[in-house]
């Protein structure tokens, strides 16, 4: 149901994919070009010299890309969160709306809004909602700390270091995503909740009519 508006992301998170990689096999060729020709002459830097910040910027493009889009993931999840809970309310002709609900965030309100205003129980989807809370997180080290979590608790870390394509600095206390894996899990994971959501209110709401 939700695929759809997820699948520009995914587009472009297969072509960020593909420039990083080609970006770095241009650079290995240029660093092994440079050693082949000047390696037997000492007074000639070596590649790394000649290419530092080249391989500095090129280690770091994967995170700055991957933290973007996870930012941009997570507000299409919210937009699209919200906007369920608004044709609910104008499908019910209720007069109090998600901005109405005291909540942790967006999503907070979404989901206070679904159990308490329009009485649809999303208990089936406790496992998911406390995944979500844990991407919540990540996101808002992300955008208002540049990932650094201060003082992380267990779950959080257990969380990260099953998960495929984001890892923890644990010196830094930083999140660093180093695969577009964690991102395309996230919006198989938002869109499977946000598809069961829908389903959840739709079935509830035929059986009480």
């Amino acid at each position: 149901m939700y695929d759809f508006k997820f699948d520009p992301i995914k587009a472009y998170l297969e072509s960020t994919q593909g420039m990083i990689l080609q970006q770095e096999k241009e650079l290995n060729e240029k660093y092994h070009a440079w050693n082949k020709e000047h390696s037997n002459n000492p007074e000639m830097p070596d590649a790394f010299d000649i290419y530092e910040m080249e391989i500095m910027n090129s280690s770091e493009f994967p995170n700055i890309l991957n933290q973007s889009i996870y930012l941009t993931i997570y507000s299409t999840f919210e937009n699209e969160f919200f906007k369920l809970c608004e044709w609910c309310q104008k499908a019910e002709s209720l007069k109090i709306g998600p901005k109405d609900i005291n909540g942790q965030g967006y999503i907070g309100q979404c989901r206070k809004y679904i159990t308490n205003v329009l009485d649809v129980s999303l208990d089936s989807l406790n496992a998911e909602w406390t995944e979500i809370k844990k991407y919540q997180l990540i996101r808002n080290s992300i955008a208002h700390n540049n990932g650094i979590i201060k003082s992380p608790k267990n779950d959080i870390l257990t969380f990260i270091e099953n998960s495929n394509g984001i890892s923890f600095d644990t010196e830094k206390s930083q999140v660093k995503m180093e695969s577009i894996d964690f991102l395309k899990t996230l919006i198989d994971k938002l869109t499977n909740f946000l598809s069961e959501t829908a389903e959840r209110i739709i079935k509830e709401k035929n059986a009480s009519t």
